[in-house]
């Protein structure tokens, strides 16, 4: 198919309007018959691997120490001795995690056992269903399979074989028990340093994730850290943009940078799993720079960039070359901004993942998610097939019914994040 340019991005921001080219409604006819395309590869692809679920390896994203050991929070005994034979691992903020820290103040939380969606063992998940769990993180499942068309250029093979790709890494690395767990799996030290954190709104009301760079010290962190905190903070990014737009804007703050800081494993996993996993996730991707350090990092890591991404990222300087994406009133003041307001991390407590130990509300959400799957795969094969008796505006209720049941299951199976406990 025909690839036009992609409209200019610096301008979207200067005119406050957000780019919605090749997205759900705003679709020209090749790239919906694209979408078309890639849906038939899509369902035949999941109806081939029924019977043949993806291994959970948790070889990239590698599991907590609880988890790894195979001992869930409600085996009180067995966390206790797993407690005592890992004494001086737990005590070291290098390998702590927020749980670790939890238990060992007494806080002894026992939330209800990890059971994956429709059926999955907790070892292994199909594809089918680690699918439609991903397409939750938008609210209509085209708008998945169109942020891949879209990061490819419109290639139905590459961007069908990057979806396969993307969704056996979430399935292999056992995502939705990473989301299960939230905080709790996170290195405590991370955490409260606020490596990561979720703050303000862009000038296309997307929200914002800052990188604090120079709370980054590779040595002060334990192996398997910051593969679990990127998926983490980039699964998180990605449920807030939900209910905005579906995107975010990534902003690393250099402000500070020292030598200790150099860390390119981080900055490389986090750019990788941006490119093959979380594809168009962000609008733009700025590096708020006053070091001279960043001139030789900078040169690597557009290396590992994805060209498309490549043209989503700019260098600002100073307040006021970032003020072009971000209203000053939006960007910290410890950057040179107006907005006052301070991270500090609440350790997280029993009651604000109640809903999670609800398990007869759980199974009534899960399976109003089943049926509205079923829903829309029926839609969806009406509408690929042509058929007189297509009804666009059925296909579209379906959808939303995805969006409703989506949103109504997440509370039983995930644990809040601070930006979401804070808005309470």
């Amino acid at each position: 198919m025909t690839v036009s340019n992609p409209p200019d991005l610096q301008e979207s921001y200067k005119a406050q309007t957000r780019i919605v080219v090749g997205t759900v409604g705003n679709l020209t006819a090749d790239q919906e018959l694209a979408l078309k395309e890639l849906w038939v590869k899509i369902l035949t692809h999941i109806q081939s691997t029924a019977t043949t679920p993806i291994k959970v390896t948790n070889d990239q994203v590698r599991a907590d120490g609880l988890t790894a050991a195979g001992i869930a929070l409600d085996q009180p005994s067995a966390v206790a001795q797993w407690y005592a034979d890992n004494k001086s691992t737990v005590t070291d903020i290098k390998h702590q995690t927020v749980g670790d820290k939890l238990y060992l103040d007494g806080q002894h939380l026992t939330p209800a056992p990890f059971r994956p969606l429709f059926g999955d063992d907790p070892g292994s998940r199909h594809f089918g269903n680690t699918f439609w769990k991903a397409c939750t993180l938008h609210s209509n499942p085209d708008s998945y399979l169109l942020t891949f068309l879209r990061a490819t250029s419109w290639n139905v093979s590459v961007a069908f074989d990057r979806i396969v790709h993307s969704v056996t890494w979430r399935a292999s690395q056992a995502i939705d028990k990473l989301m299960w767990d939230g905080e709790f799996a996170q290195n405590n030290r991370l955490m409260e340093a606020g490596l990561c954190i979720n703050v303000g709104r862009d000038r296309l009301d997307y929200p914002v994730m800052v990188v604090r760079v120079r709370l980054n010290v590779a040595r002060e962190r334990g192996e398997g850290t910051v593969e679990r905190f990127a998926a983490y903070a980039l699964e998180r990014a990605a449920i807030l943009a939900r209910a905005h737009g579906e995107r975010a804007t990534l902003l690393y703050d250099f402000t500070g940078f020292k030598l200790d800081n150099i860390d390119t494993a981080f900055i490389k996993t986090l750019v990788t799993m941006i490119n093959e996993t979380y594809p168009q996730s962000f609008s733009a991707t700025v590096m708020f720079v006053n070091s001279w350090l960043f001139t030789g990092i900078w040169k690597l890591v557009r290396s590992w960039l994805d060209p498309i991404v490549a043209k989503r990222s700019f260098i600002a300087k100073d307040v006021e070359q970032l003020s072009a994406f971000v209203d000053p009133s939006q960007i910290m003041s410890d950057m040179g901004g107006a907005l006052k307001e301070q991270y500090s991390f609440g350790l997280p407590t029993g009651d604000d993942n109640a809903p999670m130990l609800d398990v007869e509300s759980r199974r009534k959400a899960e399976d109003a998610l089943k049926e509205a799957v079923a829903a829309f795969d029926k839609e969806t094969g009406v509408w690929i097939s042509g058929s007189g008796s297509y009804d666009a505006q059925s296909r579209i209720e379906a959808a939303a019914r995805f969006s409703d049941a989506a949103l109504g299951l997440d509370p039983y199976i995930r644990a809040r994040f601070t930006t979401e406990r804070r808005s309470k």
